[in-house]
């Protein structure tokens, strides 16, 4: 049979177009990538999941532990850190702690959760809550430098070195050395006597100290006491059902710092880490004695600033650290198969760095999971995650860890959590360690850095929602491999080359010519990340050991798996010499090195013209944001480009990341503005494809509309205040990913007046003034309650509490010691007399109470309130009366008894008068503002607002929202039935359910903070920076008598928004 000539090469055309049309190898390659991406993106695994601080702070009991996991679990973590923290009763690293170790990791691998070990009692890590350092061969040491006129100066046993010199501030000439045979230092010279002395010992150590992290026995010593023990204890669930350990804030002692913080660490600005090994270890490393040069240490030679003395010093005591310290530790984890994470002290500034541990780059070497610490809601430090990121992509590291949320206050919200998360998951981080969780809130832990990311909070059911959008966004950036040309040196070594006396105060260099160091670092990097150019930033040392340069078609200078085509030395004025002949071969090879600003002066130290004659023949550029990011965008390129039409700096606002796999790139794009909202940005992108948003929040995919042309695919966005765009693009179409929907407005009208709510646990009167009295003599003035506890213990000679106390299991293996009898008077007044009610307080079974003078049964429990420490009591109604009530509390008080607020529960108002705390009825509705000024004050659950929606007949037709233009709580949530929708972050807005004919109910929750309760309530200022335990305790004009409360509820009048879809 034969077929028609026409029919066979039809066929041939069809055949062939079919053959064409079918997926390539690498076709098939980027459409198996995207499913696995979309798969993990719409079910992250509880790898992507936080694992918090669960703070063990209290006395331990394992079916308040067991219970406590499955909250955990419901709040959609994907496991814990086991901590102990302040507060912690059950004895550290005893027999009870192991055993509930290992119950709380087989519970977690029952429900296929993480459970992390922590390696120390509080922090900083090395200590073993002072059970390491009990011998003093291993205690933290520090050279101390004392100045004296030359006729008060005598030869003393303890100098290790003494010198003469002529001294003008900082800054000395004519030095002599002395000794004990030397003859006397001369008439009108000043002398300087240096010995070793150990750290002062502090409550924080339970009455010892830090560890000497310099010194190789002392660390094997807590890995004894610590690490060995933990294997013994949990035997084969190490490296399996318990996965690995957090290390917490290990450092090698603070440079000359003033006005440390942290008891003991540091005894003045005249101090400097010491180890008995350092000045043999000088020697080897240098070839001189380092003893004849400890003035120039801590002062300038001739008024010299950069000198190699320093700097070899500060080289030094890094290495010493990074080999005694974090090496031991590491290689137990590696024996052991234990995942090593956490992070050291500490990141914000090059000067924060240099102070405690020298380069935090080079810690990162020795971590699986390296870490950081972001401490407070308004940290914007971005170069803390991208030193670490740069460090993850060069050595291959996949985790990063950041230990997050820290000191941020009750009143932190959801979009807070938001936002301090973003930054973070853009630049890198895909490991979130929240701090924290505590286990109760019994005593001096309330006040542990709250707020408690868990079941004391209101909000806490509803925060699985903030974890899977973080969990899905981490997915997503963790996809690929960055788009990264441009390495960033770090010029921490040029703070290291002039330190001096004084030169920190704190965490902090003082010192201006560190501080304009750490001003051109930091502005550098904003720059660039506001071009939306990504970048790496480079370690001297790291460089010296993991770099080379690889000369392909375009030459790159490599860090391990990092390759870059740019480098930018800016702000050093020392460099390394392994550096320079680095720099020298990448140059010879053809690659680009851009000078912004002047070039070091200075290399290892000394002055030099070599890095200077390096820049004559490279790309230089004045310290200006333009002519640096045109000579970036030339030589290193760019792959993602923003442009706005009207407004251009408004994209500076943008920070992006683009990673590739295959032939899909992902991208995040994010508003770093909190407070505006961004609209109408150009995106352009390299090559073709197609656009599609991947919604972290829904789990949903939408198509956004792009046109290609001049090689670049050009398209939309609008980005709400702190908005983010999770940014997919890929070669071909999905017929079935929609196209995003765009709307025109058609109505918005805000609801009125006044609405009925409903309260979802008893409104609370807090009772934190008392008037005191001891062994039965006169009653004192009132004072707020930990006033009057601070009181109590001065009288009796005992410490006060406080974040830094001896540790309760510590004390409490001692004989407790009754000091005498406490009778305390709460007062509050009742306008009307509740139907109910309760007392809430702690500790009630060592406590007589009475109310207007009758006896309370303390025994019987009525269950708890917000913490199960919080005990509730019922109090008999008909003891109440009109006016004036008082509740006396009576405790034969010893060191662990807690003097803390009393609580009333029950279905009243209250109503404040200055100082005065009146009981009144609730009111019927709530207007839309401030709950505290309407009947209640201190209230911290949940409040429904009940809307009413008229409907009438000409009603646009169209897709209707709820909008919240102002409110204060954690979140709000539109309750429809099956499905409630989280109102968290900007928009601020829920899609609406509309109902036909007649009016709708409509029920609004705003679930609040518990910022009202457990406050600080006295504190002058209403917001501060940070919030720990001194917040709670503060005096002079920082303290007020009265209540300084936090807005509360729905300011504003919610909003009905009516769109049609265009």
């Amino acid at each position: 049979m034969k077929f028609p000539r026409c029919l066979l090469v039809s066929s041939l055309f069809t055949l062939c177009a079919a053959f064409l049309a079918m997926p390539t190898h690498a076709d098939y390659r980027a459409g198996q990538c995207y499913d696995t991406a979309w798969d993990a993106f719409q079910n992250p695994d509880n790898s992507f999941r936080g694992k918090p601080f669960w703070s063990w702070n209290g006395k331990l009991r394992k079916e308040e532990l067991l219970r406590q996991i499955e909250v955990l679990e419901e709040m959609g973590f994907g496991g814990f850190f086991m901590h102990s923290r302040t507060g912690l009763a059950t004895e550290y690293l005893g027999e009870e702690w192991f055993d509930l170790i290992n119950v709380c990791a087989d519970e977690a691998e029952k429900r296929n959760l993480e459970a992390w070990l922590y390696d120390e009692d509080r922090w900083p890590s090395g200590s073993a809550g002072g059970k390491a350092t009990e011998d003093p061969r291993y205690q933290m040491k520090y050279l101390l430098m004392e100045i004296m006129d030359a006729a008060e100066f005598k030869w003393e046993e303890r100098f290790i070195a003494a010198f003469s010199c002529t001294l003008e501030g900082i800054n000395y000439s004519a030095l002599k050395r002395l000794d004990k045979e030397s003859s006397a230092p001369g008439e009108g010279r000043t002398v300087l006597a240096f010995s070793v002395k150990p750290m002062d010992s502090s409550s924080f150590y339970n009455g010892n100290t830090y560890l000497d992290t310099m010194n190789a026995e002392a660390t094997q010593h807590f890995i004894e006491i610590t690490h060995d023990a933990y294997k013994k204890h949990c035997g084969d669930r190490i490296g399996t059902s318990i996965k690995g350990i957090f290390t917490d804030e290990p450092h090698r002692g603070m440079v000359m710092c003033h006005k440390v913080d942290q008891g003991g660490l540091s005894a003045s600005e005249r101090c400097t880490p010491w180890t008995p090994a350092l000045p043999a270890a000088f020697q080897k490393e240098y070839g001189y004695d380092l003893l004849d040069h400890l003035p120039t240490l801590f002062l300038r030679p001739e008024g010299q600033r950069i000198v190699r003395v320093k700097w070899e010093y500060m080289e030094l005591i890094q290495k010493l650290f990074l080999e005694n310290f974090a090496k031991p530790i590491q290689k137990w984890c590696r024996e052991n198969q234990m995942i090593l994470t956490g992070h050291a002290l500490h990141e914000d500034t090059l000067g924060a760095q240099a102070v405690p541990c020298g380069s935090m780059m080079r810690f990162y070497e020795y971590m699986d999971y390296p870490g950081v610490d972001v401490l407070t809601e308004g940290n914007k430090n971005y170069w803390i995650v991208k030193q670490l990121s740069s460090v993850a992509r060069q050595l291959d590291k996949k985790w990063l860890l950041s230990e997050l949320y820290g000191c941020t206050g009750w009143q932190f919200n959801f979009a807070s959590h938001k936002a301090v998360g973003d930054w973070q998951s853009l630049l890198g981080i895909n490991l979130r360690c929240h701090h924290l969780s505590w286990y109760t809130m019994e005593g001096e832990a309330k006040r542990d850095f709250p707020a408690s990311i868990f079941y004391q909070s209101a909000w806490y059911p509803e925060y699985k929602e903030v974890e899977t959008y973080f969990s899905r966004v981490q997915a997503f950036m963790s996809r690929g491999e960055p788009e990264c040309n441009i390495l960033v040196l770090n010029p921490v070594e040029s703070a290291w080359a002039q330190i001096y006396t004084g030169w920190a105060t704190w965490l902090s260099a003082t010192a201006p010519e560190v501080v304009a160091l750490d001003q051109k670092y930091q502005q550098l990097l904003l720059w660039l990340l506001s071009a939306q150019m990504d970048f790496d930033i480079g370690d001297e040392d790291m460089l010296a050991r993991h770099g080379k340069i690889e000369k392909e078609s375009t030459p790159r200078l490599t860090i391990g798996k990092g390759k870059y085509g740019l480098v930018i030395v800016s702000g050093m004025e020392t460099i390394r010499d392994t550096t320079l002949a680095l720099l020298e071969q990448f140059q010879a090879a053809g690659g680009s090195i851009l000078f912004a600003d002047l070039p070091p002066a200075y290399v290892n130290a000394d002055a030099s013209q070599r890095a200077i004659d390096l820049a004559s023949a490279a790309l230089r550029a004045p310290f200006e944001r333009e002519p640096i990011l045109e000579i970036c965008k030339k030589s290193a390129g760019q792959s993602v480009a923003l442009h706005h039409e009207s407004d251009p700096d408004i994209c500076t606002r943008i920070f992006c990341q683009s990673r590739t796999d295959e032939d899909l790139r992902f991208i995040m794009a994010l508003n770093t503005d909190r407070t505006q909202a961004v609209e109408g940005v150009q995106m352009s992108v390299p090559g073709k494809g197609v656009v599609e948003k991947w919604d972290a929040m829904t789990g949903q995919r939408t198509r956004i509309p792009a046109d290609f042309s001049g090689g670049m695919l050009r398209f939309s966005l609008d980005f709400p205040a702190g908005g983010e765009k999770l940014l997919l693009i890929r070669p071909d179409r999905d017929p079935g990913v929609p196209l995003e929907k765009t709307y025109k407005e058609l109505k918005r009208t805000a609801f009125e007046g006044a609405c009925p709510y409903e309260l979802s646990e008893p409104n609370v009167c807090v009772l934190d003034r008392a008037s005191c009295s001891i062994d039965g003599k006169a009653f004192g003035t009132p004072m707020e309650i930990l006033k009057v506890d601070q009181y109590v213990r001065d009288h009796f000679g005992l410490a006060r509490r406080g974040g830094e106390m001896v540790q309760p299991w510590f004390t409490g293996m001692k004989d407790r010691v009754i000091q005498g009898r406490v009778t305390l008077r709460y007062d509050f007044e009742a306008e009307i007399i509740p139907e109910t009610l309760y007392l809430v307080l702690e500790q009630p079974d060592v406590f007589q109470v009475l109310i207007n003078g009758t006896e309370l049964s303390v025994k019987e429990d009525a269950g708890w309130w917000v913490d199960t420490c919080l005990r509730k009591i019922t109090l008999p109604v008909n003891l109440l009366k009109k006016g004036e009530n008082l509740i006396e509390v009576t405790v034969d008080f010893h060191e662990e008894i807690n003097l803390e607020a009393l609580y009333l529960l029950g279905n009243f108002g209250v109503k404040l008068d200055r100082i005065r705390r009146i009981l009144t009825d609730l009111p019927d509705t709530l207007a839309f503002s401030d709950v505290t000024e309407q009947g209640l004050p201190f209230y911290s659950g949940a409040i429904d607002y009940l809307l009413t929606l008229a409907q009438p007949a000409n009603e646009p037709v169209g897709d209707a929202f709820i909008s919240l233009p102002s409110f204060e709580g954690a979140c709000a949530k539109l309750c429809q039935g099956k499905e409630d929708d989280l109102i968290a972050w900007a928009p601020y807005e829920a899609p609406l359910e509309t109902e036909q004919g007649g009016d709708q109910k409509i029920r609004l929750r705003v679930l609040l903070t518990r910022r009202n309760t457990f406050g600080p309530l006295h504190q002058t200022t209403l917001k501060t920076a940070a919030y720990g335990p001194g917040n709670w305790v503060t005096t002079g004009t920082g303290f007020t008598e009265h209540y300084n409360l936090y807005p509360a509820g729905l300011l504003q009048a919610p909003e009905l928004i009516v769109r049609e879809a265009i």
